[in-house]
């Protein structure tokens, strides 16, 4: 009946597949098409990836970029310690930094204007002028958000989500 029915809404609407997005329990991490491997193990809190547009980040860490800077692409890495469970370092993979990866410290901090308890990750704790602030949509999602802790609206090809892989 449930078919028949989004058949119906589809053909009114203008024949569009109503039935090809399902609501889904969980949020699954993709598997990696990278041919680096994924760290693991008890210190790593997870690998994230994820593609948006370059200006704005560009802009956020102080770096001169050409107009040929479209997309930027992150592999993201944060490690914590295993003993107390507390965040230590991240290690970024990424575009605008291609010689080098870019390491520094994490965080947790809690807040944004929407919701003053959200769970925030904040890249470069010690570096409040170039933090980059993730806030923690789930185990397996990360929305990255503006300097003032707001949530950046892509385009039409990319977003401001990094997303958690595995092997």
């Amino acid at each position: 009946m449930r078919t028949i029915v989004n058949l119906l809404i589809g053909l009114l609407v203008g024949w569009q597949p109503v039935w090809a997005q399902e609501a889904r329990l969980t949020n699954v991490p993709s598997k990696t098409t990278s041919r680096t491997p994924v760290p693991g193990g008890i210190a790593v809190v997870g690998e994230f990836h994820g593609r948006f547009p370059c200006s704005e980040i560009a802009r956020d860490w102080k770096v001169a970029v050409g107009p040929e800077c479209i997309k930027v692409k992150w592999a993201l890495t944060l490690y914590l310690n295993p003993n107390t469970h507390e965040p230590t370092t991240y290690r970024l993979r990424g575009t605008l930094n291609r010689s080098a990866a870019r390491e520094g410290k994490w965080a947790i901090v809690r807040g944004t204007k929407s919701d003053p308890n959200a769970v925030v990750y904040q890249l470069d704790s010690d570096k409040p002028d170039v933090s980059v602030y993730l806030l923690k949509g789930d185990d397996n999602v990360l929305f990255m958000l503006d300097q003032q802790r707001n949530f950046r609206v892509g385009n039409e090809n990319l977003s401001y989500t990094l997303n958690r892989v595995v092997n």
